[in-house]
């Protein structure tokens, strides 16, 4: 069952957002995160999935809820499928009990190895998704959750639960503000200088540190706290496109 959830599996690259995905369904069915595709929604940039071995496929957009929603996009692979892939099927459950056994595969940190890992589900979130206590980290998204005993997909993995995002998304905010002023000044051949020392320099500096320290704690912060939506919307749309 796990070479099956892995051979199931891609790594999702579209522009520089990496993540993970895997195929519904049907072989030429792939699912992912509407939050790993959004270069391809806002400026268009082309989304491909990624085979562990490295081979690349190209995708086309079939259908995607709001990020803010259900987080899910549909695609279709146009090139050749490589021989040994496999698919996943649904398993519709109403809710999920505490302690439910899975399993769940991505692609981490954005890395080309494929980890399929073990979790058990924490808590269900309302009628939308659950709890699941794993180690996500950042290019898990748009992965498989996957009952451990049937092998049919549950969920995908969506979020993880840090504590530190909000302030660190407005730190992150302010740093890049503060760098684009500071590029905006130098290209204008402005400079601050104060007893010798380049004070637009200086602040760019601080700011670039800021944003390498932010993708450092962003890279290595792990709660253990991964949240899964239900597979149940992406498959209520497979059916409205009548895919496999």
């Amino acid at each position: 069952m796990y070479q099956d959830v892995a051979d199931a599996t891609y790594q999702i690259q579209c522009g520089p957002s990496l993540g993970s995905g895997f195929s519904f369904r049907s072989l030429e069915t792939v699912v992912t995160n509407c939050h790993v595709i959004a270069p391809l929604l806002t400026n268009g940039k082309p989304a491909i999935a990624i085979t562990e071995s490295g081979q690349q496929l190209s995708l086309t957009l079939i259908a995607s809820s709001p990020p803010n929603q259900h987080d899910f996009a549909i695609f279709k692979i146009n090139s050749q499928i490589p021989a040994g892939r496999r698919f996943l099927t649904p398993k519709l459950m109403p809710a999920l009990s505490r302690g439910h056994q899975v399993i769940f595969a991505g692609f981490p940190h954005g890395v080309s190895d494929l980890l399929v890992q073990e979790a058990i589900v924490s808590a269900p979130i309302g009628n939308h998704g659950f709890y699941l206590d794993g180690s996500v980290n950042g290019g898990n998204s748009g992965g498989p959750i996957v009952d451990k005993t049937e092998g049919h997909v549950l969920g995908i993995v969506t979020q993880r639960r840090f504590l530190g995002n909000i302030p660190m998304a407005q730190m992150r905010s302010q740093a890049q503000q503060l760098a684009l002023h500071c590029q905006q000044i130098a290209s204008g051949g402005s400079r601050a200088i104060m007893m010798g020392i380049d004070f637009t320099q200086f602040a760019n500096m601080m700011a670039q540190g800021l944003l390498l320290i932010d993708e450092v704690l962003q890279a290595n912060a792990n709660s253990g706290i991964a949240i899964g939506f239900k597979i149940e919307f992406v498959n209520a749309e497979a059916d409205n496109q009548r895919l496999n």
